[in-house]
């Protein structure tokens, strides 16, 4: 019996790990870029990023450990089922709740950990979040300022600078408008600018050096003031200009960040409303590690059922139960909040129902009855003949073969030049097998996570299944362009790993074939998929994040907003700044327009014009109305008012009507509407890095696909016996370096630290390169 429980331990632990390992390491890689963005910019330090990842990784693993103790069971019971081991077993007079021991005895080893994680690290990793996030936040704030831009994420500060230093923390020759007081709103020039911040990092002023301020009252612009400075200090308002995402003083804590001991006692005075998602927190800490059990009986029943010769049986159902529970868990959440159900059973239920499904899978497999059958091996066959047969397809049916008869005959001159011969068919589908399976549980990990990460704004704002349905829709193009390359790798290492330990490789050479020609229909599929990357992220991608950022804004409660915001401060030409109001762009009407005549080497403002209403006439001509011109030239003091009068400015309209998008917002825009705007951006005088580096990206993501098959190929032929979890972990880590470093890169390429078109493409290089020596270097 001992033999037993080491042959379950052996089947499914390995295959646990792995899973583990590479879930939690698919969801990481949406946010290493952020890391890297930390590191780049020194806005946190290693050590900072690193307890940033460790307090991140609990919210994840709560949820990858049980769906990997699932994948576990499936894929190693099904291997022992598929080579007739659990029939020896049964026949030898062991039953099936036998089994059960070693199942149970991971799944309680799993349970606990995951209750751990559960109930005491994730409530302290959840505070220690929150009291980073402030800090993290002020210094990214500084971090995100660019030269030859009019910056305005702050409130009521809005400033321009010539340069700046590489660490970003020293500006030359500074345009400064603050309006913290509108009652006197001034402009500051500055020769020098720095950020000041207290010993804590929890406030923000901005110190300026050799400059000059110009005062004008709003209400009597001919009393204006000029005074001059060796330094000076601005304090930056963070509250008003960034929302909510640093707080200003520490309040009650939320029921995720409190102790777990706490929820259960509650806090004297705690209103209804307030202790009812106490208690739901409680109840789900506890709810979630359990649902192991559910898993345990679920994986045994749905494993042992697996037809000989098939690894891959049982885990459809599989998959599909996890996300019906998971679908169960939030809905019995939401129902629990609104006060439809006690606290206890909206977060228990799930489990329950789980439960109750995995006791009568498992007496139904124990028994061999005819459900278990029906659920392992569905009469596909037999039902398709009925369902053409009642919708008189039989027509339809015979066309499609008349077609397939067709393309077989016109292709078999092709056919006969070598390719594809039966092998390569063989190579590909069990390539294609792994690829979907690594790409569907990675993409369902990515769907739980996002809907538990929007849980509670989606309870809190009643938000329709609906529409969180069609949210993950236009969200799966970007999940796609994460998952797909990672499993890409897997698929080859997986795949060649299987066949270099079942010596069908060695066979294959045997037979005459060479490495390279075994290898062709991986590159060429990782081809494929790499043009397919091409065509949705430009064609596809762009129309999704549009949707899904207007949905995920509708979810989270937040007004409706475009991805790209209106100048209303613009650098024209010959030394001339525009700010208005507002923009009629289709009557070419401003409001509220100033025009500021500077001189940034010598840091001074010639010369200020004001008006009330201007528009630009077919000729390009200026009309302006109600306002005043000033003039700061040395030795002449002229103040005179506009009732209405012409200016030959050399802007015309159609300078004003182009907007300015955010960085970030890169993806939402095709490769040829990037590179336009990148154009008209260079023109304009503004800084375009970071979108050059976006631009490159689009072309050297997507080959990312060819690549990972590249990488992948001399590990796999190169493991030999110790077969394919070892080349899953080969996976992880080439998976692990190829992302950091590109995240790294790019950020270098943003900050300016490389040129965009290498920042872009030296990831590739580096490890194109390296994955192309090793295939040469291996015997073919």
């Amino acid at each position: 019996m001992r033999k037993i429980d080491k042959l379950v331990f052996q089947a499914v632990i390995p295959p646990l790990l792995i899973s583990l390992v590479v879930l939690t390491f698919v969801f990481f890689t949406d946010k290493l870029g952020n890391f890297s963005e930390l590191l780049i910019t020194r806005n946190a330090s290693p050590g900072t990023i690193i307890l940033i990842a460790a307090a991140i990784a609990p919210s994840i693993m709560i949820f990858s450990v049980p769906l990997s103790f699932l994948i576990g069971i499936l894929i190693g019971l099904s291997g022992l089922s598929g080579e007739s081991q659990i029939t020896a077993l049964r026949a030898c007079g062991v039953p099936l709740r036998r089994i059960l021991k070693p199942i149970f005895m991971i799944a309680a080893f799993v349970g606990v950990l995951t209750m751990i994680m559960s109930v005491l690290i994730l409530p302290r990793t959840n505070d220690i979040l929150a009291s980073l996030k402030d800090l993290i936040n002020l210094r990214q704030a500084t971090s995100q300022i660019m030269p030859r831009v009019f910056n305005e994420q702050f409130s009521n500060v809005v400033f321009y600078l010539d340069d700046i230093s590489l660490d970003r923390q020293q500006w030359d020759r500074v345009f400064l408008a603050d309006n913290t007081d509108p009652h006197a709103p001034r402009i500051v020039m500055a020769r020098k600018g720095s950020w000041v911040t207290d010993q804590r990092g929890t406030r923000l002023q901005l110190h300026l050096e050799q400059g000059t301020i110009y005062e004008v009252n709003p209400q009597e612009p001919r009393k204006d003031n000029i005074s001059h400075f060796a330094a000076t200090d601005i304090p930056i308002d963070l509250n008003q200009g960034r929302g909510s995402d640093i707080a200003g003083g520490e309040g009650r804590k939320k029921p995720t960040e409190q102790a777990t001991l706490d929820l259960w006692r509650g806090t004297p005075g705690t209103k209804p409303e307030e202790r009812r998602m106490e208690l739901i927190e409680f109840h789900k800490r506890l709810a979630l590690p359990c649902s192991v059990l559910g898993f345990a009986l679920l994986g045994l029943a749905l494993g042992v059922s697996a037809r000989k010769g098939s690894r891959t049986s049982g885990s459809v159902l599989g998959l599909i139960f996890v996300i019906v529970f998971y679908i169960l868990f939030g809905n019995g959440l939401r129902l629990a909040t609104v006060g439809k159900l006690p606290a206890w059973l909206g977060a228990w239920g799930a489990d329950i129902l789980l439960i109750a499904l995995g006791i009568a899978l498992t007496v139904n497999a124990e028994q061999d009855s005819r459900l278990t059958r029906w659920l392992n091996a569905w009469q596909w066959k037999s039902r398709m003949e009925s369902f053409v047969r009642r919708f008189h397809l039989g027509a339809l049916r015979a066309a499609f073969r008349k077609l397939d008869d067709l393309a077989i005959a016109s292709t078999s001159g092709i056919a006969r030049l070598g390719y594809p011969k039966v092998l390569d068919t063989y190579i590909s589908r069990g390539f294609l097998v792994y690829f979907f399976w690594a790409t569907t549980v990675c993409y369902a990990l990515f769907v739980i996570l996002t809907l538990f990460d929007l849980l509670d704004e989606i309870i809190r704002n009643r938000i329709a299944a609906a529409l969180v349905i069609k949210y993950l829709v236009f969200l799966t193009p970007h999940i796609m362009l994460l998952v797909v390359p990672m499993s890409v790798l897997l698929a080859v290492l997986i795949q060649f790993g299987i066949l270099e330990k079942g010596s069908e490789v060695t066979a294959m050479k045997a037979g005459g074939w060479s490495l390279y020609r075994i290898a062709l229909p991986a590159f060429l599929i990782a081809s494929l998929l790499s043009a397919g990357m091409y065509f949705m992220q430009d064609y596809i991608l762009p129309y999704a994040n549009i949707r899904q950022d207007e949905m995920r804004n509708l979810i989270k409660g937040r007004p409706a907003r475009t991805f790209s915001r209106p100048r209303k401060w613009i650098f024209g030409e010959r030394d001339r700044i525009f700010n208005y109001d507002w923009f009629v762009s289709n009557q070419d009407l401003f409001y509220g327009l100033n025009v500021y005549e500077v001189d940034l080497n010598a840091l001074v403002i010639k010369r200020r014009i004001y008006a009330l209403q201007a528009t630009v006439d077919n000729d390009g001509e200026w009309i302006l109305e109600n306002g005043w011109i000033r003039d700061f030239s040395p030795g002449r003091e002229n103040f005179a008012r506009i009732v209405k009068s012409s200016f030959a400015f050399p802007e015309k309209a159609g300078y004003f009507k182009k907007e300015i998008f955010e960085p970030g917002e890169a993806s939402k825009l095709t490769y040829v509407a990037l590179k336009e705007y990148i154009n008209y951006l260079k023109q304009s005088g503004y800084n375009a890095t970071e979108l050059q580096v976006a631009l490159h990206k689009k072309i050297s993501f997507p080959l990312g696909c060819f690549l990972m098959a590249l990488l992948g190929l001399p590990f796999s032929f190169s493991m030999g016996k110790r077969g394919a979890f070892f080349g899953i972990t080969s996976a992880v880590a080439i998976a692990m370096s190829y992302w950091g470093v590109s995240s790294v890169f790019e950020q270098m390429g943003a900050y300016g630290m490389l040129s965009p078109i290498l920042s872009a493409w030296a990831p590739n290089i580096l490890f194109g390169s390296t994955g192309l020596a090793l295939l040469l270097m291996i015997r073919t």
